[in-house]
């Protein structure tokens, strides 16, 4: 039995001794915590979302008859290696690395363990741009959360996957993955977090394929539950992360059905609750989101954009990953064009290469429609209109019905530019 100061294995390696040792003795979760613990609970420290307190594993070694160190990793595992050795470098290349080494020589090992690695792999891949191997080990992540059959793990999986289909353009699957992970999420009583982001997710999805009211509902419930759950709105109860996609996926709503208003204060709530110091890549994402919705704005919030694309510049020059440099070339080519410095938005398209390996599918449409506006107001009408008209009809059809709209937009706004008004 653990004494006082034992020391407390750590996760995910105490989750997945854990769950070994339950199975193998035959008990349900329900049936090997009893009174004392919720299966909720025991679940989460399974999956590895939770640590194990002193009195916990006291509690589970007494019930299991086992001594603490049945829950210690095997120095042998590369699995548990790499999960040890990433943890000190990070989402790099190096740990892709790492990582992708551990699941070629250990590819048969324990679950849990895998279910660990793919998660961080996946992670890496997102930060250096490599969407294709993303979605590879996001797809392989979802079919091995439910050969371990653990709900968290599930919805987590889901949520990675469909946030990666939406960044994709591939709608229709994206809303079928946040849809399990909703299931998941609420069916099973998971934690607020899992419920909140796969509702964050539906939200983004719905608004993408012109669901806005869906969208503004799904919001305003969720901001509801936080205020109604943590007694106060978005209170220090809930981690800042949560607090901060929550007001930004609202402003992306409120700036897609032209509340202008709504968008500027939510998006002021959001930046002002995302100290520097707490989260410097996402303190840089949100600043970089932002000045993304400002230019959406009808007018376009060109002051706003200038003075968080700054911002988010300065942090990525520190923080930054290539994508998260891509994202401020494009930003800062955008925004030129919008306040009128064509030249600077041509040196800026310029550096940008023809094809930036690393940009995701909708910057690179993005870059695409810039690039038409700019030969628009060059005087090569005619190919540039067709091609933008191209570009918003292909988006609708594929039921992106937001990137059709600013397509749509974009294109009047360079005829305008190109008879002598400096867009709005």
């Amino acid at each position: 039995m653990p004494g006082r100061g034992h020391r407390v294995p750590e996760q995910p390696v105490f989750g997945r001794r854990l769950r070994e040792l339950r199975v193998a003795r035959g008990l349900s979760q329900a049936e090997l915590v009893g009174a004392e613990l919720s299966a909720a609970y025991l679940s989460r420290l399974e999956s590895g979302a939770r640590p194990p307190t002193e009195r916990v594993l006291a509690l589970l070694c007494a019930r299991l008859d086992v001594s603490p160190s049945e829950f210690l990793a095997p120095v042998s595992s590369p699995l548990a290696q790499a999960l040890a050795t990433v943890a000190t470098v990070g989402e790099s290349p190096q740990a892709a690395t790492l990582l992708e080494d551990a699941l070629l020589r250990d590819g048969e090992g324990d679950a849990v363990l895998r279910w660990h690695v793919q998660w961080l792999l996946a992670r890496s891949y997102q930060a250096q741009g490599r969407e294709a191997d993303e979605l590879r080990v996001l797809r392989a992540l979802v079919a091995l959360s439910d050969e371990i059959d653990l709900p968290d793990l599930q919805a987590r999986s889901q949520v990675r996957l469909a946030r990666r289909l939406r960044a994709s353009g591939q709608l229709n699957e994206a809303r079928t993955a946040a849809g399990h992970a909703l299931t998941w999420a609420t069916e099973y009583k998971l934690p607020f977090r899992d419920v909140a982001e796969a509702t964050l997710t539906m939200i983004s999805i719905d608004a993408e394929t012109g669901q806005l009211g869906d969208a503004r509902t799904r919001a305003d419930q969720l901001i509801h539950a936080l205020s109604e759950d943590f007694a106060g709105p978005l209170t220090d109860q809930i981690p800042t992360r949560l607090q901060v996609e929550v007001l930004w996926t609202a402003a992306g709503v409120a700036v897609r059905q032209g509340d202008r208003t709504g968008t500027a204060e939510l998006l002021r709530a959001a930046l002002e609750r995302m100290p520097s110091n707490d989260d410097p890549v996402l303190w840089m994402r949100l600043r970089l989101a932002a000045a993304s919705m400002y230019l959406q704005m009808d007018p376009r919030d060109t002051v706003c954009a200038r003075r968080t694309l700054d911002e988010a510049a300065s942090a990525a020059a520190l923080v930054g990953m290539p994508l998260h440099q891509l994202e401020v070339l494009l930003l800062q080519c955008q925004l030129a064009f919008h306040e009128g410095r064509f030249a600077d938005a041509r040196e800026l398209s310029d550096r940008l290469g023809p094809q930036p390996e690393g940009m995701s599918r909708r910057d690179h449409v993005a870059l695409e429609i810039l690039r038409n506006q700019l030969a628009i107001v060059d005087g090569d009408r005619a190919a540039a209109q067709a091609a933008m008209e191209r570009i918003a009809k292909e988006a609708r059809e594929s039921g992106n019905v937001e990137l059709s709209a600013e397509a749509w937009r974009a294109l009047a706004e360079s005829l305008s530019a190109a008879n002598g008004t400096t867009p709005g």
